[in-house]
């Protein structure tokens, strides 16, 4: 197997020019670059991707901090953040690791001095999130998929949920509804502060109110059972909703499966509109009409703003807010109520 040596042989030049060559780190002629590749080709030398980054002191790696949920299995969106943030890291000449070992700060303090990635990208981003503020304050690469209260100096993308909650209320509103129900996420993760539950939370709220919408907002645990029974209960309410709208994406099946058991047809007898991946839209019955999660641009995003701050060594933040696009479809229709 042939060596640096080897290769500084070949080209007639000394060990460090090859070196140089190898890691850039100084200027060398484009003559005396093109003979060391060209030995390097003659000689079939590969460079070990290990050895590079030692000498380096850069791993090329990042990580994406993945949920713990992921042992109850991946949805369609959270698959299209990890895709989208692999095939972008792997372009750029990075790779990215799924790490869901840290559960708190100090595991992921371990994780950064291990030297093993160059940065982070966060996901499940809480409206307080303690992991933000120690990253913060060590001033370590990092960015986000979501978005705290305070986002002073950090680099996120996240979906405007504002703009989601206010397209789905107008256009229900604009086919007659006046009775919306809204399943967001578990207590569990409202009470923790997960920053989705929280913030479409207060914007239902604040848009029925504006609209004078009579609107009724559940918590539900993300599983399909849990969906059937909140949606149970709201159609058992008097009068009982003529519109649904969710974002627990792992209760949507559930809730379908309520508003048929209960009699009822869709979107004859109620709307039915979730934020979710088009590609779980379109194998529902009947196609469901969504907000369009932008998962894939989040996790492009997310991943070349890691990646320009470590190129680039940047320090002012870049803050992207993306907006969903409603996909009208066969679940939803005028108020007949």
């Amino acid at each position: 197997m042939a060596t640096m040596a080897d290769i500084a042989r070949q080209a007639g030049v000394s060990l460090s020019t090859v070196s140089y060559v190898l890691s850039g780190r100084r200027p060398v002629s484009e003559a005396t670059r093109q003979r060391v590749l060209q030995a390097m080709e003659a000689l079939d030398y590969h460079p070990h991707a290990v050895a590079r980054s030692l000498r380096s002191r850069r791993s090329r790696a990042i990580a994406l901090i993945f949920p713990p949920s992921l042992a109850k299995g991946l949805i369609e969106t959270q698959l299209e953040f990890v895709a989208s943030a692999a095939a972008v890291a792997s372009q750029e000449g990075y790779n990215l690791l799924l790490w869901t070992a840290p559960t708190d700060d100090a595991g992921i303090v371990r994780m950064t001095r291990q030297g093993l990635i160059d940065g982070l990208i966060l996901m499940e981003i809480k409206a307080r999130d303690s992991r933000v503020e120690m990253l913060r304050a060590r001033n370590y690469p990092f960015t986000m998929i979501g978005r705290c209260r305070d986002n002073t100096g950090i680099s996120f993308v996240d979906l405007d949920m504002d703009h989601a909650m206010r397209t789905c209320l107008r256009y229900l509103v604009d086919l007659g509804h006046r009775r919306v129900a809204f399943v967001n996420y578990s207590p569990a993760l409202f009470e923790a502060g997960y920053g989705p539950a929280v913030y479409f939370w207060e914007s239902f709220h604040q848009m029925v109110r504006e609209w004078g919408v009579a609107g009724q907002a559940v918590l539900c645990d993300t599983t399909p059972q849990a969906g059937y029974e909140a949606a149970r209960r709201l159609l058992d309410e008097q009068p009982a909703p003529t519109a649904i709208f969710t974002t627990n994406e792992r209760a949507i099946g559930g809730i379908t499966q309520a508003i048929l058991e209960a009699g009822l047809k869709i979107p004859d007898d109620v709307s039915f509109v979730a934020l979710a991946s088009p590609r779980l839209a379109e194998v529902t019955s009947p196609a469901l009409t969504t907000l369009d999660f932008p998962a894939a641009e989040e996790g492009r995003v997310a991943t070349e703003m890691l990646i320009r701050r470590l190129e680039e060594d940047l320090t002012e933040p870049t803050q992207v807010l993306v907006q969903a696009r409603l996909t009208v479809r066969q679940s939803s229709g005028p108020c007949r109520a």
